[in-house]
């Protein structure tokens, strides 16, 4: 595995350049189109799930941190947001935003930097943050935690945050470009500031799992991930769009089934909503 050469800037700026206005820029771009259409719903059936249950967004201030290509604008039209703010590191990612989503306000924004957030908690913050599928990108601690720390800054008291990881019970460099951490490691940093209010899994096996050492079943769900993605990897391009789709639908049931007995916890992707005090 090559860890190095990554650079956290570089890569999603190319990324969009590559992928422009795709949810391949912001997915699992080897997969194609297709794939991350389909499973994109996943993504934001969780979403909603969660957010029902815990936030009433009608008329409510939103700062979307890694906004990409705007996935999630479905979801705020549903529940009434008042204001969507969105950030990102690729102009050509916000330079879409813009094009696409008129009534939204997006800017070019590292979010690791220091001075940003200190406006939005000027101005008594904002009540729904959101840094999903960004956080793991962000493989050195001292960035990591730079954006934690600045996405809780500009939370009002009492907002939510809502981020996203797999959760491991041990912080595990998976990728270049991707390291997932612990819960204990987003609560250290958060100190007595935050409270973790709720979790919900977005995926069992139509992402990718981290499985934990003896844990036979999680390398039962790595293997079926593993074989669906290189089942896509080696279908022919104009064919990749359509198997894509199709095997999203096909396994949805069982991805449903698994996340509903609780067995992709600590596994695969979740969302994970926390409160301000």
């Amino acid at each position: 595995m090559n860890m190095s050469g990554y650079m956290y800037s570089t890569y999603w700026k190319e990324l969009h350049l590559r992928h422009t206005g795709a949810l391949s820029a912001v997915g699992y771009c080897g997969l194609g189109e297709g794939f991350n259409q389909a499973s994109y719903r996943l993504r934001r059936h969780a979403l909603r799930r969660l957010l029902r249950r815990h936030t009433e967004l009608h008329g409510a201030s939103l700062l979307e941190a890694a906004v990409g290509v705007g996935a999630y604008a479905p979801v705020w039209r549903e529940l009434g947001v008042r204001s969507w703010r969105g950030v990102d590191i690729s102009p050509e990612a916000v330079r879409v935003c813009q094009n696409r989503f008129p009534h939204g306000a997006f800017e070019v924004q590292d979010i690791t930097d220091r001075n940003w957030a200190g406006k939005l908690a000027a101005a008594g913050g904002l009540d729904l943050v959101t840094a999903i599928d960004v956080l793991y990108h962000l493989v050195d601690d001292e960035s990591f935690a730079a954006a934690l720390d600045n996405l809780r800054l500009c939370l009002r008291p009492g907002g939510s945050l809502i981020v996203s990881d797999t959760f491991p019970p041990c912080d595990q460099r998976i990728a270049a470009h991707v390291k997932r951490r612990s819960m204990a490691a987003y609560q250290r940093i958060f100190g007595g500031s935050m409270r973790l209010a709720d979790r919900e899994p977005v995926f069992a096996i139509l992402g990718d799992p981290v499985p934990r050492p003896g844990r036979r079943l999680d390398w039962l769900l790595s293997a079926a991930w593993k074989a669906m993605a290189l089942t896509l990897l080696h279908t022919p391009g104009r064919l990749r769009d359509p198997m894509g789709k199709a095997v999203v639908f096909a396994a949805w049931p069982f991805d449903g089934l698994l996340r509903a007995l609780g067995l992709s916890r600590g596994v695969n992707l979740e969302l994970a909503l926390f409160t301000k005090n």
